[in-house]
């Protein structure tokens, strides 16, 4: 099937209970969800032209307001294989997954932003690539909100803005929604964006994969809505 038909089947089910995309009209975005394929790390655009087949995997991120016009806004991401695909790729689902998991473990309010992209370097040890120009972020009103969430340890880049540290300096509060999303790559963690404006591929041609929920910080845990 095409990547197209995925986002008929995501956009129909939404809307056939009480729900809109959030991603469509995001600067003339006009798709329910972004599928990218095997390279491709995030905001992939569906395409009649873009076939799944047997081996690849697949990045789904989708956005949700509930109810459409009224409601607040989720996020959440997963990647999936299609049909029997190789051990790398199926590690690579596995650990980024695990990325996710390591961040959210014991984080609470009170907790600066920065212990979630610090958790993740320490667990990914240098072993895979992490995309370090596109972030985590709060959720709510919009789909995209303050503060940026990066995947990395801020501490050891030396090209990180102003703008990166200081919301790598804010405090969670009780009652925060933000998502988490490590995305990660079988080998560097650079991206280009292809010529549709919106496609980000890994340069050097490598799998990568994503994994994204929302959630709402408390005190004593952290409570996944999505």
């Amino acid at each position: 099937m095409t990547t197209l038909e995925l986002d008929k089947l995501a956009d129909e089910f939404i809307e056939a209970r009480g729900g809109s995309a959030c991603f469509k009209n995001v600067d003339n975005f006009n798709h329910a969800i972004c599928t990218s394929v095997n390279q491709e790390s995030v905001h992939g655009v569906p395409s009649k032209n873009k076939i799944l087949r047997n081996g690849d995997i697949v990045s789904l991120d989708c956005g949700v307001r509930y109810p459409a016009k009224s409601g607040m806004c989720t996020d959440a991401a997963r990647t999936v294989g299609v049909g029997e695909i190789s051990d790398e790729a199926r590690e690579l689902i596995d650990i980024t997954k695990k990325c996710f998991e390591v961040a959210t473990k014991d984080l609470r309010s009170g907790m600066k932003v920065a212990r979630i992209g610090e958790r993740i370097e320490d667990f990914v040890g240098g072993r895979y690539g992490i995309v370090d120009t596109y972030f985590g972020h709060g959720i709510g009103k919009s789909v995209h909100e303050n503060p940026l969430i990066p995947n990395f340890n801020v501490a050891k880049h030396k090209s990180v803005s102003k703008k990166v540290l200081d919301f790598s300096d804010t405090v969670l509060k009780d009652g925060d929604v933000i998502c988490i999303e490590p995305m990660i790559n079988v080998g560097t963690g650079d991206l280009r964006t292809a010529r549709d404006g919106w496609t980000a591929i890994t340069t050097d041609g490598e799998l990568a994969a994503h994994h994204e929920n929302t959630m709402i910080i408390w005190r004593d845990r952290v409570e996944i809505v999505t």
